[in-house]
C-alpha cells in the first residue's frame, strides 16, 4: 500500500493543493489516540464521513514483560460533525462522533491488493479474517474492552478559536476541552475531561500554501482511571505540516487540487509495546476541486512506522462560506 500511495504522491506533487484558510488537519483514528482530544478546529460547521481499518499484528500484542496486552483489530465507520458560531472575536466549535465499529469486511480486500502488488500483508496473514477485538490490559486489569459490534458517541470536543492575519499570511489559534461524553470502558473516552491549547499559522504564495499546526494536550484522567497504569505522562505533543495547490483552470483537470500533509505525535504510553510506546507519523492525502469548494475527498495511512496501523478513506463538507 505504501508503494502505491508513493507513487501516487509523486504524481500529485505538482499539483499540490488549496486556496483560503486552511481546514482542520487529519486527526490520527487509531483506537489508542481516538479517546484523546480531537485537532483544533478552524471554527467551521463541517460534516465528515470516514471509513477505517484497525490491525495489530497478533505478534505485536504482548509487551516484553508480560504485564501488558493490547489487541486491535476492527472496522471502523464513523460521522464527525463541527458546529461553529462566531462568538466576540472567535469561533466556538462543538465536534460530536458518532461510530460503529465491527468486524467489517475489508480484510480479504487488503489481503488481496497486498498480494496483487507483492506487498507484504503486515502481519494480517496471522489473524483471522473479519475479527473484531479492541483490548487493553495491564497486570491484569482491563484498561478497556470492545469485542461486540457496537454504535458509540465518542467524547465530545468544545473549542474556541481565534484567527488572525488573513489567507495570504495568518493562522489561529486556541483552546478545547473533550467532555467525557464517552466511556472509558470500552474505548469510547478517556474517562476524564482533557484539554489542549493549539496554534496553526500558515503562508500562501500564489497557488501554493503551507502550513503548520502545533499542540499540547493534557489528560484529565484520575488517579483511579485504568489509564493511569498504560501512561508514562498525561501530557504530550503533537502536529502536522502540509503543503497545498489549487488549480484555477478549465476544465477538470484545470479545477483539480492536492493537499499532502504529515502529522506526528508523541505517544503518552509507556507499556513495552513498541506500537503503543513509539511516536505515531501519519500522512494524509486530501483532493479538492475549484467546482466543488465545499468538498475535500482524501486518505490517511500510518508513515512507515506501522505505530499507526491504520488506513482512512474520508470525505467532508463545509457549511456556509
Amino acid at each position: 500500500m505504501r508503494a502505491v500511495l508513493g507513487a501516487g504522491l509523486a504524481a500529485t506533487l505538482p499539483l499540490l493543493a488549496q486556496s483560503g484558510e486552511p481546514a482542520t488537519p487529519r486527526p490520527n483514528r487509531v483506537a489508542w489516540f481516538a479517546v484523546f482530544p480531537e485537532p483544533l478546529p478552524e471554527g467551521r460547521s463541517t460534516l465528515a464521513l470516514e471509513a477505517t481499518s484497525q490491525f495489530l499484528r497478533p505478534d505485536k500484542r504482548d509487551s516484553r514483560d508480560g504485564r501488558t496486552t493490547a489487541r486491535l483489530d476492527g472496522e471502523e465507520w464513523q460521522l464527525t460533525g463541527d458546529l461553529a458560531k462566531e462568538l466576540g472575536p472567535g469561533r466556538l466549535n462543538l465536534r460530536l462522533r458518532v461510530v460503529n465499529r465491527s468486524g467489517g469486511f475489508a480484510d480479504q480486500a487488503f489481503v488481496t491488493w497486498h498480494t496483487a502488488f507483492g506487498i507484504p500483508n503486515g502481519g494480517r496473514e496471522l489473524a483471522p479474517k473479519f475479527d473484531f477485538l479492541y483490548h487493553l490490559e495491564r497486570d491484569g486489569v482491563v484498561v478497556a474492552d470492545l469485542r461486540h459490534a457496537k454504535t458509540q458517541l465518542l467524547d465530545a470536543d468544545l473549542a474556541y478559536v481565534v484567527p488572525f492575519g488573513d489567507e495570504s499570511f495568518g493562522g489561529r489559534a486556541g483552546v478545547s476541552v473533550q467532555l467525557p461524553t464517552g466511556r472509558r470502558s470500552d474505548f469510547s473516552g478517556s474517562g476524564g475531561t482533557d484539554g489542549l491549547v493549539g496554534a496553526m499559522g500558515w503562508k500562501r504564495w500564489t497557488a501554493l500554501r503551507a502550513f503548520v499546526q502545533l499542540e499540547r494536550v493534557v489528560l484529565g484522567v484520575s488517579a483511579a482511571n485504568p489509564y493511569r497504569a498504560v501512561l508514562a505522562h498525561r501530557s504530550f505533543t503533537r502536529g502536522w505540516a502540509g503543503i497545498a495547490f489549487q488549480g484555477d483552470g478549465p476544465g477538470f483537470w484545470g479545477g483539480l487540487g492536492a493537499e499532502l500533509s504529515l502529522g506526528a505525535s508523541e505517544s503518552p504510553y509507556a507499556v513495552q509495546i513498541g506500537r503503543l510506546d513509539r511516536a505515531a507519523w501519519q500522512q494524509h492525502i486530501t483532493l479538492t476541486h475549484r467546482a466543488l469548494p465545499r468538498w475535500r475527498f482524501g486518505i490517511s495511512e500510518e508513515a512507515g512506522t506501522y505505530t499507526a496501523p491504520d488506513i482512512t478513506a474520508f470525505v467532508s463538507y463545509r457549511f456556509g462560506s
